[in-house]
Protein backbone atom coordinates (compact mmCIF):
# COMPACT_ATOMS: atom_id res chain seq x y z
CA UNK A 1 0.00 0.00 0.00
CA UNK A 2 1.32 3.41 -0.97
CA UNK A 3 0.39 6.24 1.38
CA UNK A 4 -0.40 9.31 -0.70
CA UNK A 5 0.78 12.70 0.44
CA UNK A 6 -1.82 15.12 1.78
CA UNK A 7 -2.21 18.70 0.63
CA UNK A 8 -1.42 21.44 3.16
CA UNK A 9 -5.14 21.98 3.83
CA UNK A 10 -5.79 18.24 4.24
CA UNK A 11 -2.91 18.07 6.68
CA UNK A 12 -4.35 20.99 8.71
CA UNK A 13 -7.71 19.25 8.84
CA UNK A 14 -6.11 15.92 9.77
CA UNK A 15 -4.31 17.51 12.72
CA UNK A 16 -7.52 19.15 13.93
CA UNK A 17 -9.39 15.84 13.61
CA UNK A 18 -6.63 14.20 15.65
CA UNK A 19 -7.13 16.85 18.33
CA UNK A 20 -10.77 15.83 18.56
CA UNK A 21 -12.31 18.83 16.81
CA UNK A 22 -15.74 18.47 15.23
CA UNK A 23 -16.41 19.45 11.63
CA UNK A 24 -18.14 22.67 12.66
CA UNK A 25 -15.22 23.66 14.88
CA UNK A 26 -12.72 22.91 12.12
CA UNK A 27 -14.75 24.98 9.67
CA UNK A 28 -14.72 27.98 12.02
CA UNK A 29 -11.01 27.67 12.76
CA UNK A 30 -10.03 27.44 9.08
CA UNK A 31 -12.70 29.82 7.73
CA UNK A 32 -14.14 27.23 5.37
CA UNK A 33 -17.59 25.64 5.07
CA UNK A 34 -18.55 22.57 7.05
CA UNK A 35 -19.22 20.83 3.75
CA UNK A 36 -15.64 21.55 2.61
CA UNK A 37 -14.35 20.05 5.86
CA UNK A 38 -16.33 16.90 5.11
CA UNK A 39 -14.85 16.76 1.61
CA UNK A 40 -11.32 17.15 2.96
CA UNK A 41 -11.86 14.41 5.53
CA UNK A 42 -13.22 12.16 2.77
CA UNK A 43 -10.12 12.89 0.67
CA UNK A 44 -7.82 12.06 3.59
CA UNK A 45 -9.60 8.75 4.16
CA UNK A 46 -9.39 7.91 0.46
CA UNK A 47 -5.71 8.79 0.15
CA UNK A 48 -4.77 6.82 3.26
CA UNK A 49 -7.25 4.01 2.51
CA UNK A 50 -8.85 4.24 5.94
CA UNK A 51 -12.44 4.47 7.18
CA UNK A 52 -12.51 6.36 10.48
CA UNK A 53 -11.49 9.59 12.15
CA UNK A 54 -9.62 7.56 14.76
CA UNK A 55 -7.38 6.22 12.01
CA UNK A 56 -6.72 9.80 10.90
CA UNK A 57 -5.58 10.52 14.46
CA UNK A 58 -3.30 7.49 14.40
CA UNK A 59 -1.79 8.64 11.10
CA UNK A 60 -1.21 12.16 12.40
CA UNK A 61 0.52 10.75 15.48
CA UNK A 62 2.57 8.32 13.36
CA UNK A 63 3.87 11.12 11.12
CA UNK A 64 4.70 13.29 14.15
CA UNK A 65 2.35 16.12 13.22
CA UNK A 66 0.84 16.34 16.69
CA UNK A 67 2.95 17.97 19.37
CA UNK A 68 1.47 17.59 22.84
CA UNK A 69 3.81 20.13 24.43
CA UNK A 70 2.58 22.91 22.11
CA UNK A 71 -1.03 22.21 23.00
CA UNK A 72 -0.64 22.16 26.77
CA UNK A 73 -1.21 25.43 28.48
CA UNK A 74 1.33 26.52 31.03
CA UNK A 75 -0.73 26.23 34.16
CA UNK A 76 1.15 25.83 37.42
CA UNK A 77 -1.87 24.34 39.21
CA UNK A 78 -2.45 21.50 36.77
CA UNK A 79 -0.90 18.11 37.33
CA UNK A 80 1.73 17.03 34.79
CA UNK A 81 0.68 14.25 32.42
CA UNK A 82 1.58 10.69 33.34
CA UNK A 83 4.06 10.41 30.48
CA UNK A 84 6.51 13.08 31.66
CA UNK A 85 10.21 12.33 31.72
CA UNK A 86 10.18 12.16 35.53
CA UNK A 87 7.67 9.35 35.35
CA UNK A 88 9.96 7.29 33.15
CA UNK A 89 12.95 7.93 35.42
CA UNK A 90 11.06 6.25 38.24
CA UNK A 91 10.37 3.15 36.18
CA UNK A 92 13.22 0.67 36.42
CA UNK A 93 13.65 -1.92 33.72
Amino acid sequence: MEIKQLSNREREVAVLVAKGKKDVEIAKLLFISRRRVGELIFNIKEKWEITSRVEIGIGVYYFGWLHAQEERSIDQTSRPPFYTINHFKEVQV
